[in-house]
């Protein structure tokens, strides 16, 4: 389903001297096919897909989303650092009952946060790889 259903790719009107230069590219029908489609839902023209995603790979970074299943995955990894962290506060209000009046095994609370931390820490740094081989 395109991402902008309800948008129709327009030109957008710039100055005479911008973009003047044309290229021609040779594209096998399967290729122009799936250019055609992810330009489609983006909402722009099959033209500024090819400009964007071109001049992102050439800076270094990509500012066209191709993968909606990477996307998807991010989405899920943000979620998932959202639940570990209440977890945390959790683990943390315990630790504040416990510590006024009941007795944990010693080194249990420490052990527990330092797991988690730990756990927070690649959670992160998966999200963050993730988002590395998107741009």
């Amino acid at each position: 389903m395109p991402a902008f259903p309800d948008r129709t790719p327009r030109r957008r009107s710039r100055n005479p001297s911008e973009r003047a230069r044309k290229t021609t590219t040779r594209l096998s029908d399967t290729e122009k096919a799936e250019i055609t489609d992810a330009a489609t839902q983006r909402g722009v023209t099959v033209a500024r897909f090819l400009a964007t995603a071109g001049l992102s790979a050439a800076r270094g970074h990509a500012a066209v989303h191709s993968n909606e299943q990477l996307d998807t995955a991010i989405d899920e990894l943000a979620a998932l650092r959202t639940a570990l962290a209440r977890i945390g506060n959790n683990i943390n209000q315990i630790a504040f009952v416990l510590n006024s009046g009941g007795h944990p095994r010693a080194g249990e609370l420490e052990h527990t946060l330092g797991a988690l931390t730990g756990l927070l820490a690649r959670v992160d740094d998966a999200a963050n790889d993730l988002v590395t081989r998107r741009l």
